[in-house]
């Protein structure tokens, strides 16, 4: 009979005589797992397609409509190319904390089957920890050092998701 350590935290017990897979790849939950570095990466390149959409497209009109209007002596035109300009920016700034706090999914993360949650019990995130995870991707952005973390993270969080309390899962 060999006596075998405890298991680490969130880990489960190795049946006698197998092996199971580190406790990073199990996930918080029989039956979940966290997200692999590579799949985040494609949820985010997706992303920021979806957003040059809804934002990139918008924005260069308003450019436009306000170059226009300031060159022509068009106070009409410029206003509502401020307004497009304004408004596509808050579209762009919102997009990520709205959809993380109404289900944990943007379009990325749903084509790649992941979910934001709350790392202490895996529940939904509140509005302002979703802001809190967006904030925290500025401090993650340095030199990308916070998205590289992820990478070698045993529960695979970047430094916005240590900040803001969430963990990414597979779905």
């Amino acid at each position: 009979m060999s006596v075998q350590p405890p298991p680490p935290p969130g880990g489960y017990p190795t049946p006698e005589g197998g092996s199971m897979s580190p406790a990073y790849k199990q996930g918080p939950a029989p039956g979940i797992g966290y997200s692999s570095a590579l799949g985040r990466l494609i949820a985010y390149l997706i992303d920021g397609f979806v957003l040059g959409i809804i934002f990139g497209i918008p924005y260069v009109i308003g450019l436009l409509l306000v170059t226009m209007g300031a060159g022509g002596n068009n106070s009409a035109a410029t206003l509502a190319g401020g307004v497009i300009v304004l408004v596509s920016i808050v579209i762009a700034v919102a997009y990520k904390p709205w959809m993380w706090s109404r289900g944990g999914q943007t379009v990325g993360y749903k084509v790649m089957r992941l979910k934001v949650v709350r790392v202490h019990d895996g529940g939904p995130l509140s509005g302002a920890q979703a802001v809190g995870r967006l904030l925290g991707y500025i401090v993650s952005s340095v030199f990308s050092l916070g998205f590289i973390w992820i990478a070698f993270d045993a529960r695979r969080q970047g430094w916005h998701d240590k900040l803001a309390g969430t963990v990414v899962v597979e779905i």
